[in-house]
Formats: C-alpha cells, sequence, structure tokens
C-alpha cells in the first residue's frame, strides 16, 4: 500500500472520528457555547480595565487560541488506536504506524479552525474590533495555518502518550498553558524576560497569533508572511521530533512485543 492510500485510508478514518466526537446539536449547543462563553470571559478583562485596545488584544488572543487548544488534542486522540486494540495490527503492517499516526488526527485542525473563526467573528463587533470581508477571510485563512503549524506540537506530545498513556492529558495540557502564558496571548511576549522571549519563538502558535495580529492592524503582507513561514519553520521541527519519537516507539515495540490492546 503506498503513502498515497494509506493518506486516504487515514483521513477517512479522522472524519469518522470527528462525527463520533460531533454532532451538529452537540458542536453547536454545546461547544461552541463554551468556546463562546470562554473568549467572552477574558475579553471582559480588558473591558473591566476600560481599554478598548487591551480588549481587542485579549479577544483576537483567546479567540485565535481556541485553534491552538483544539489541536492539541491530538495528544489524546493519537492514543485512541491502543485504547481501540488497534495499535498492534499497525505496528505489524507493512506499511506501518507513523504515517498513520501523523495524520490520523487532522480533523482537530479543522474543528480549530472553524471554532477559533466563528469566536472571532461572532464576538468581534461586540468588543469593538471592526472586521471587513477581507479582514475576516484573512484571519481565518491565518487561523488555519495556525492550527495546521501547531498541530506538530500535538502530534510531539501524542508521540509521548504512546508510551506514557495514563499522562496523555498531562501532556498536552501543560505544553498549552506554556503556550499559553508566554506566547503572546493574554501579554505580549515582550512582557517577558529575553530568555523567555527567545523560548515562546520556539511554538508555530506564537508566530501564527502574530501573524493574525498584523493583519487585523493593518501591516503589509510582507511582515504577516514572515511570520506565517516562521510558523511553519518552527513546525518542521516539532514535525521531525514527532516522526522521530513515533518511529523509535514502532521500532522499540516491534522489536519488544511491547504493545498491549487497551489501557
Amino acid at each position: 500500500m503506498n503513502a498515497a492510500a494509506v493518506l486516504r485510508q487515514t483521513a477517512w478514518s479522522g472524519w469518522t472520528d470527528l462525527r463520533s466526537v460531533y454532532t451538529p446539536t452537540n458542536w453547536a449547543f454545546g461547544w461552541m457555547v463554551r468556546v463562546l462563553c470562554q473568549v467572552v470571559f477574558y475579553s471582559m478583562l480588558g473591558t473591566l480595565l476600560g481599554d478598548p485596545e487591551r480588549t481587542r488584544f485579549l479577544l483576537v488572543g483567546a479567540a485565535v487560541f481556541i485553534a491552538v487548544n483544539e489541536t492539541m488534542m491530538t495528544s489524546a486522540s493519537t492514543t485512541w488506536e491502543r485504547s481501540s486494540g488497534t495499535l498492534s495490527l499497525l505496528a505489524a503492517a507493512p506499511a506501518g504506524m507513523v504515517l498513520v499516526l501523523a495524520a490520523r488526527s487532522w480533523f482537530w485542525i479543522a474543528s480549530g479552525t472553524v471554532s477559533a473563526s466563528v469566536a472571532l467573528v461572532v464576538l468581534a463587533p461586540v468588543f469593538g474590533l471592526d472586521l471587513g470581508v477581507a479582514e475576516a477571510l484573512t484571519a481565518v485563512v491565518l487561523i488555519f495555518a495556525t492550527a495546521l503549524t501547531n498541530y506538530a506540537v500535538g502530534l510531539c506530545c501524542g508521540s509521548l502518550s504512546l508510551r506514557f498513556h495514563q499522562l496523555r492529558n498531562v501532556f498536552a495540557n501543560i505544553t498549552l498553558l506554556t503556550m499559553t502564558a508566554f506566547c503572546g496571548v493574554m501579554v505580549p511576549t515582550s512582557y517577558w524576560p529575553k530568555g523567555l522571549q527567545w523560548f515562546a519563538e520556539l511554538f508555530p502558535a506564537a508566530h501564527g497569533l502574530r501573524a493574525v495580529r498584523l493583519a487585523l492592524a493593518g501591516a503589509d503582507a510582507g511582515a504577516v508572511l514572515a511570520q506565517v513561514g516562521w510558523a511553519f519553520a518552527t513546525a518542521a521541527g516539532w514535525l521531525a521530533l514527532a516522526s522521530l519519537s513515533l518511529w523509535w516507539f514502532h521500532a522499540d515495540a516491534r522489536r519488544t512485543g511491547s504493545i498491549d490492546f487497551g489501557d
């Protein structure tokens, strides 16, 4: 089976997973209500401070980071093959598990992009952020780029979760909290000491969020695209780490027969 066929089957599996996670009803009246309340909560902090600029800063940060939040769920969904008892079959299959596991959670990219885009577009006028059609479309594209690049970080956490599956949510939550603190979500990255500023630059989400902020502020396309480029560059590093970790897990599992059939 060639790589294209593996990816096609994995994409269909991911689509099936998405339909099992969300129905139209629980997505609209469960998940999206939670998302909108979360973004409103953080945006209200700026309103309470009486600072419109701070309010818009918090709105954009909280909304865009919904996409990051959802792609970090890859850490848990990467282990679903273990709990369903199919991980050992993937390890034994000629195609191997690396390509399958690298692509199986793609649906979090789609879901995160839609959730974050809806939150930003719906709540922007409520908190004084005037978005035209062009600005909204640009923001959606950049949110997609943010979700796509941060998927590599979630996958890296997922590769660790395969070895320590009881900690699958711990890896994601610690990484997500780190990004929330240092990557410019609630405060500018310049707030932190230089060492932490450099540390934040290792995460694609920091560059993706910065690209959205620059685009909405009317910055020139070159500055926005530079941040998108950095997001993809850092994502490549995370993807390389994730692929190496998955390959190592696969090779070790086949050598030792250490894969079990469930949690």
